[in-house]
């Protein structure tokens, strides 16, 4: 009774759960993945900085609104005849009321290059943050398919670990059968036994791998309405889309596409704006002004009465002292360029390196491949053998659970190999700058 309620849940979480394949899987990733919404709002943040830096072409134009009351009003003291035998006289200057209101504009006719190393700088924020983008989609798309086929190779195991254990209860039966006719003793019937029953825990340590890594799978998807999921299909050999090409041409793709090297050049270049920015520190600055202003002036608000004047000045200022601020500032933006190309260089020696060991580690697993390919097709070959030997008395139970442990591990070896030929490949994508879909566009 409880088997079979086991089994009809078990029905019921697989036609409740939804079926994904990779390309759904990447599609939904890319749309709710958390890392990703926030690689974009670090876009559009730097969008806007470079919309606001922009804004310091322009002339600036303000209102301004003042009134004050002067509760007690200055006081000049006035002595006409000096040391006469006049007293000094009192009087006092201005109005209880006083108000002005205009409008000013200011423009900056020269900053030292500072404007325009700024918007410069704002510029290759923006073009950082589009390749930081990129590259977290491409991080993204490389977990995403590691996952995926690491699930797959979790149900190839489980798939083979329940064939092994359906194999070992025939034998544990058949080992049964023969010691009631005397062709077997007790001792065979006891291996049949353990060798069965250690199945059962492999079975159920694979499945929770399983469980573990579609939850991982669905949690990098991060989409609420998927709250089981199945994959579509099974693990199989991919094709890898460079195979046959020198691995130095390929170094020279990775170089033009690769999105480190791309952002590193672009910090080379922030570096050399902001060394820009720190030399106008020492240049002169010019600035033009102009203001329309009405002023009122009364002993009484009721009696204010406006009236109108205007300027227009020109402002020039050259720093002359700082000390020593201005001078630090510089060197510290020619140091930050030293370390702008140290890291492009950095980084260009690391993806030679990459680059080489991503090829070496496809061409690893494929020779896996082809080698427990092999051993496979033989050891299933050694266990039919064995259990028609054991059934007929010529091979004993030893040999015949011996035959089916290595037929066990050399699919299990087989499974895995073509998982990591998998990931070796996606690997390669990744170090190439492949991985991206050219369906997919920044939003």
């Amino acid at each position: 009774m409880k088997k079979a309620l086991l089994l009809i849940l078990l029905i019921f979480s697989l036609l409740s759960a939804r079926e994904l394949n990779l390309e759904e899987a990447e599609k939904l990733a890319l749309q709710n993945n958390l890392q990703i919404k926030l690689s974009e709002a670090s876009l559009q943040k730097s969008r806007a900085a470079s919309r606001e830096a922009l804004a310091n072409f322009f002339p600036s134009i303000t209102s301004y609104f003042q009134i004050s009351d002067n509760f007690e009003l200055p006081v000049n003291v006035i002595d006409l005849d000096g040391d006469g035998p006049n007293p000094p006289m009192e009087i006092r200057m201005g109005k209880q009321f006083n108000s002005a209101t205009g409008i000013q504009l200011s423009y900056p006719v020269f900053a030292g290059g500072a404007i325009i190393n700024g918007q410069l700088m704002a510029s290759a924020a923006v073009n950082l943050s589009e390749l930081s983008l990129q590259d977290q989609v491409n991080t993204i798309l490389h977990t995403i398919r590691v996952l995926y086929y690491q699930v797959q190779m979790l149900e190839s195991l489980v798939e083979a670990t329940e064939t092994g254990l359906a194999s070992a209860r025939e034998n544990y039966e058949l080992a049964l059968t023969m010691e009631s006719v005397g062709k077997a003793t007790r001792l065979d019937v006891l291996q049949a036994k353990v060798r069965y029953e250690s199945y059962k825990p492999q079975l159920i340590s694979l499945r929770n791998q399983k469980i573990s890594a579609v939850n991982n799978l669905r949690t990098y998807i991060n989409d609420p309405s998927l709250e089981d999921i199945r994959i579509s299909g099974k693990l199989e050999e991919i094709q890898n889309p460079f195979a046959g090409i020198p691995a130095g041409e390929l170094l020279e793709l990775a170089k033009q596409k690769r999105l480190d090297l791309q952002m590193a050049g672009e910090q080379k270049r922030l570096a050399g704006y902001q060394r820009n920015l720190a030399y106008s520190s020492i240049l002169p600055k010019v600035q033009i002004a102009s203001a329309l202003q009405w002023q009122g002036n009364a002993d009484a608000i009721a009696d204010l009465n406006y009236r109108r004047n205007s300027n227009i000045s020109l402002s020039v200022s050259l720093p002359l002292f700082s000390g020593g601020k201005n001078a630090a500032g510089i060197q510290k933006a020619g140091i930050g360029m030293k370390e702008a190309n140290y890291r492009y260089e950095q980084v260009s020696d690391y993806i030679s390196s990459d680059v080489d060991a991503a090829c070496r580690n496809v061409e690893e697993a494929y020779s896996s491949i082809l080698a427990t390919a092999d051993v496979v097709s033989q050891a299933e070959e050694a266990l039919r053998l064995s259990k028609l030997l054991y059934e007929t008395g010529s091979a004993t139970q030893l040999e015949l659970m011996s035959a089916e442990s290595v037929y066990l591990s050399s699919r299990s070896n087989y499974i895995s190999s073509v998982f990591q030929y998998n990931v070796a490949v996606e690997g390669l994508k990744k170090a190439l700058n492949h991985l991206m879909s050219n369906e997919w566009s920044m939003q």
